[in-house]
C-alpha cells in the first residue's frame, strides 16, 4: 500500500477503529463508538460517548483546513463536544486556534496505552 493511495486511507481509519474498540473493551470504558453524519456527507469517523470525544482518522502528513470541515461541522451542530481530535501521520502534536487536537498515530496509541484520551 501507498501513502495518499485509497486504500491507505481505508486502511488506516480501520486501523484506528480497533485500536479504539480494543481500548474501550480492555478498560471497560462506558463509552459508546459511533459515527457522525449529516445528510449533507458531512461526517466525523468516530464519536465517543454522548459528544465526549469526536475523532477523524486522517493518512496524512499535513492536516489542512479540509479535514477538520467535520469536526468544526459537528462543534456547531453540538457545542457541548467535550474534545474533537484528528490522528494522523503528522510528526508533532498540536493544537488548532478553535481548539481541535491533531495527534500523530504514534501520540495516540501512547495516550490510549495511558489511558488519558478520555480524560
Amino acid at each position: 500500500m501507498t501513502l495518499g493511495a485509497p486504500l491507505y486511507g481505508k486502511a488506516f481509519e480501520n486501523w484506528v477503529f480497533h485500536e479504539l474498540s480494543a481500548c474501550i473493551e480492555h478498560r471497560e470504558w462506558d463509552l459508546g463508538l459511533r459515527y457522525w453524519r449529516l445528510p449533507s456527507g458531512i461526517e466525523v469517523d468516530f464519536v465517543l460517548g454522548d459528544m465526549e470525544i469526536a475523532i477523524e482518522a486522517k493518512a496524512s502528513t499535513r492536516i489542512t483546513r479540509d479535514h477538520l470541515r467535520g469536526l468544526r461541522t459537528l462543534a456547531e451542530e453540538h457545542p457541548a463536544v467535550r474534545r474533537r481530535m484528528v490522528v494522523c501521520l503528522e510528526a508533532r502534536t498540536r493544537r488548532t486556534d478553535d481548539g481541535i487536537d491533531i495527534l500523530p498515530a504514534t501520540e495516540f496509541v501512547r495516550s490510549l496505552g495511558e489511558g488519558s484520551l478520555a480524560q
